[in-house]
């Protein structure tokens, strides 16, 4: 597997207006390959990636089609996971000795998932032309003790996204405005999809892991060690026809270049899509339950599993020390078999 080269431009980088319905979105243009991604401000939400494929231009992300489809929120498509990543298990966690139970994040959900900033209204903060292998913005979302109900913390966060030739970089930077610890886990929920592929039932998948996450029947990991089952090959799905995934995996191996690559791709070719992380974990759910199943598959890098505030093992993970900031890195990049 070989990951694609940037070119550099003959054509002008741009970042334009666009709207998606009543909403306000950024659209992004790569100069010299034509490479296309439009942004909703409304959650820093992707709604399209458009990336140089086989000699022409293709969408490779399957994101929310209209207005009504991001209200609904079916799917949490391309959400920015923050405070916190997925579930808490029966709504609650416990932080430093105080129980709090977390209130909806939104009217359409049915439970308490995947945090605020996926509805919430992101700001622009910057706009970068200059770099002449790609362009990039960057939305910012003030969290304040209240907003949310059962999370008495402050937060500033930035998401800045850079589109190149083949890529699409997210970097999530957040400090702890307030005068106490607070817990926070961040993470990305995507969906894939390959061109030619009406659905997913003919692709590869690998995630190169070393641990399963083990959930119960509500998808919150069980409690101890009997969370953590070794595997010691990773993931080899060679075709997901008849692959059910909900899961989520651990102790990630890394490349040469210190990025974790989960692969989607076309078995003959090899061709496809790699979601790159640096640490953490990553969630794979293969779509069969929502509108327009089985078409793409969420890769989802994450800070750390599901229902971290809630497991002593995980404290390092989440805690965010008063006045500190953490980033987390992740994206996703054209690569071919060659």
């Amino acid at each position: 597997m070989t990951t694609t080269n940037d070119t550099v431009p003959d054509q002008l980088s741009s970042i334009t207006d666009g709207v998606l319905g009543a909403l306000p979105t950024k659209v992004l243009v790569h100069g010299a390959s034509g490479a296309r991604a439009e942004i909703l401000l409304l959650g820093a939400t992707v709604l399209s990636w458009r990336a140089p494929w086989h000699g022409g231009l293709a969408e490779l992300m399957d994101g929310y089609l209209d207005e009504e489809d991001v209200v609904q929120q079916r799917g949490g498509r391309a959400a920015i996971l923050f405070p916190f990543a997925n579930r808490l298990r029966d709504d609650r966690y416990t932080f430093d000795g105080v129980t709090r139970e977390m209130g909806l994040q939104y009217p359409a959900d049915k439970e308490v998932i995947h945090g605020a900033a996926r509805v919430a209204q992101w700001t622009l903060v910057e706009e970068d032309v200059s770099d002449p292998h790609g362009v990039s913005v960057t939305l910012a979302y003030s969290l304040r003790s209240g907003d949310i109900t059962g999370y008495p913390f402050s937060l500033d966060a930035t998401a800045r996204f850079s589109l190149t030739a083949t890529g699409l970089d997210l970097v999530l930077s957040f400090r702890n405005v307030g005068d106490v610890d607070a817990p926070v886990s961040a993470g990305w929920h995507p969906y894939f999809r390959l061109p030619g592929h009406a659905s997913i039932d003919g692709l590869s998948l690998h995630v190169p892991a070393r641990t399963a996450i083990v959930t119960d029947e509500t998808l919150v990991p069980v409690p101890g060690n009997a969370a953590y089952r070794p595997l010691p090959d990773g993931v080899h799905d060679d075709r997901l026809e008849g692959v059910v995934h909900d899961n989520a995996w651990a102790d990630l191996v890394a490349d040469a270049d210190g990025r974790v690559r989960t692969l989607l791709s076309e078995p003959g070719s090899g061709d496809g899509i790699a979601v790159w992380q640096t640490r953490g974990t990553v969630v794979v759910f293969t779509g069969d339950t929502v509108p327009r199943p089985r078409e793409s598959v969420a890769i989802e890098p994450l800070e750390t599993m599901t229902d971290a505030f809630n497991r002593p093992e995980r404290d390092a993970d989440v805690r965010l020390a008063a006045g500190a900031e953490r980033t987390f890195a992740c994206g996703v990049e054209v690569v071919t078999g060659r």
